[in-house]
């Protein structure tokens, strides 16, 4: 274990958001590279260049490596298991990117192994670290809502038109549901974070003729287990964005990615409403570069400290099977319980 000084982290997937990682990491001044490993030579040599450390010439060698202490897995989603579980075996402490797998029974096998080898699992599902979710977080917990009654989420982004062949994006394998595993699992572990543990969801999912073999739009109504009632969509097709609505009897909060959160409240009997802005001392883009930090942050300080961090494997596995739920409700055009997911994925 690390006294003091940054962890020795390797990097496990090289392609784009391998480097936003290294470069949020090092930002974080928790950590320090210690190299990178990817089947193509070329991007081994980029990642090495440019970031420091060792050029590993296999998984194995990474693993083995004394200075490496932990890894930060970018690879594919039908990898994950073998590498999660690998770099557990060998005593590493592991940073796994959202999904945490293709199936649940995958991502609990990911969980168990890293609790028999002793060593922390953090999972990169950021969003809720974003400074706009917890003012959300700050306003829900102070009851400045009231009771609340319906949450109403979106997301979009144009993955599927820009994404191309050669992506993992665009593979239906490795990225089914289209919008689901790419960015709706954000929304899923965001809502859970918010509001508790969602119950029930009721889907659909279209390929409505965007050019990515995956699906293009998902949507699902859900049922929280206090009640609360919900919605979840996403597209592939379309500019990047997000809204979400909170509706609470004493007042309403948007957050999106065009302005600060803004509470709504009622002023009268006939729907006149006076809307109070509240200031989260950054932009969104700067927030989500804060977000990406403060996760390595706390990634590094879990190890030193001998602690679970904020999102582990439990948050993985239950956004995962939130996922899986909306697959499986728009498969088979029924409701379906997260509980029965997590116990038959």
């Amino acid at each position: 274990m690390s006294g003091k000084g940054p962890i020795g982290v390797a990097f496990i997937g090289l392609g784009w958001w391998g480097e936003v990682l290294a470069e949020a990491a090092l930002a974080s001044k928790e950590v320090r590279v210690t190299g990178g490993f990817a089947r193509t030579p070329a991007s081994r040599e980029a990642f090495v260049k440019k970031y420091g450390g060792r050029n590993f010439g296999s998984l194995d060698e990474m693993l083995q490596d004394p200075e490496t202490e932990a890894v930060v897995i970018v690879s594919a989603n039908s990898v994950h298991r073998e590498h999660a579980v690998a770099a557990a075996r060998a005593g590493k402490h592991i940073h796994l990117e959202k999904p945490m797998a293709l199936s649940i029974k995958d991502a609990k096998a990911i969980d168990a192994a890293c609790r028999e080898a002793g060593v922390r699992l953090h999972i990169g599902q950021n969003f809720r670290r974003w400074p706009m979710f917890r003012k959300a977080k700050e306003v829900v917990e102070r009851g400045t809502l009231g009771l609340l009654s319906l949450v109403v989420t979106s997301f979009s982004s144009n993955h599927g038109l820009t994404a191309g062949p050669q992506s993992m994006r665009w593979n239906p394998a490795e990225n089914p549901g289209g919008p689901l595993y790419s960015y709706t699992i954000h929304i899923g572990d965001i809502l859970e974070y918010l509001f508790g543990e969602i119950a029930e969801v009721s889907a659909a999912i279209a390929k409505v003729g965007g050019p990515c073999p995956t699906d293009d739009a998902a949507a699902a109504v859900l049922r929280f287990r206090s009640g609360l009632i919900g919605t979840i969509a996403g597209s592939y097709i379309a500019p990047f964005n997000f809204l979400y609505s909170i509706h609470g009897t004493e007042a309403n909060l948007s957050l999106s990615t065009e302005a600060m959160p803004r509470l709504l409240r009622s002023v009268d009997k006939i729907g006149r409403v006076e809307a109070e802005t509240l200031d989260v001392g950054c932009s969104f883009v700067e927030g989500r570069g804060q977000a990406n930090r403060e996760q390595f942050t706390d990634f590094a300080r879990s190890i030193r400290e001998g602690r679970d961090p904020e999102v582990t494997g439990i948050h993985g596995i239950r956004a995962l099977a939130i996922m899986r739920s909306i697959l499986r409700s728009h498969a088979e055009r029924r409701t379906v319980s997260v509980e029965e997911t997590l116990d038959h994925d």
